[in-house]
């Protein structure tokens, strides 16, 4: 099981491990990102993989463990007619972190997931912001006193990804804001927005902290460099996760 580690005031927090890789390891179906609604696939027809591998993580040393909603957005629900809502999935998600943690006895803490409203990487095809604000706070009704952290993941913009922070910080104490820079430049967003200034924005916003998530790890770690190099570091924790393959996560 591959974890991700981040580092906060000289004390580590594990997080859990990239579900899709999970569902893969475990011989379930998982169609592609692009296409498909990928691993929320799993979250409607086969909840209880997802349960144990919650309860995996914990058991593996997790301090937080991630809601499985990622995929299951207004957007991307389209593409399989006979899916429930996607905030009856954001429900059925935290239900499987609550029986997780109830199954394990601990006090593992539950990540909500804010994630991109339609196709990863692709911050183009995001929607207004009226629309969008709508599928965040509905998302945050649901996590609103139920979760300890919400997550805004995989932000590929500025635009999307302060508007899910914002959102965010309307109804949770604690909100993570984690940027991607997959592509071929180097510190740039999908968006092509240099994530330094991504960064400046959400300090703007005084969030708990940043991360860098969904790329590879050599570009993780020069990203992380260069905002520690601009003294960022000293204003907002920077995190990363990294993903052992761009199609997981």
């Amino acid at each position: 099981m591959t974890k991700s580690i981040i580092f906060k005031s000289m004390k580590s927090l594990i997080l859990d491990s990239a579900l899709g890789t999970e569902l893969e390891n475990r011989g379930e179906y998982l169609p592609s990102f692009k296409t498909s609604i990928w691993s929320a696939y799993s979250l409607i027809y086969n909840p209880e993989v997802i349960k144990q591998i919650h309860i995996d993580n914990i058991d593996a040393g997790a301090d937080v463990i991630t809601t499985s909603n990622y995929q299951a957005t207004p957007e991307l629900l389209k593409r399989e007619p006979t899916a429930p809502s996607y905030d009856d999935l954001a429900k059925r998600s935290l239900e499987l972190c609550q029986e997780a943690i109830i199954k394990t006895g601990t006090k593992t803490k539950i990540a909500g997931c804010y994630p991109p409203i339609h196709v990863t990487f692709r911050p183009d095809l995001s929607s207004k912001e009226k629309t969008l604000r709508k599928f965040y706070e509905t998302l945050g009704s649901i996590y609103q006193n139920n979760v300890d952290i919400i997550i805004c993941e995989t932000m590929s913009s500025i635009y999307e990804g302060t508007t899910a922070a914002s959102t965010a910080k309307n109804y949770s104490d604690i909100v993570w804001l984690s940027w991607t820079t997959r592509g071929n430049k180097l510190n740039r967003l999908p968006s092509t927005e240099l994530l330094d200034l991504a960064i400046s924005e959400g300090l703007k916003l005084d969030i708990d902290c940043q991360l860098v998530n969904c790329v590879h790890a050599d570009t993780a770690s020069l990203a992380l460099d260069k905002l520690a190099k601009k003294k960022v570091l000293a204003y907002t924790p920077i995190h990363q996760y990294i993903n052992p393959r761009l199609d997981s996560g």
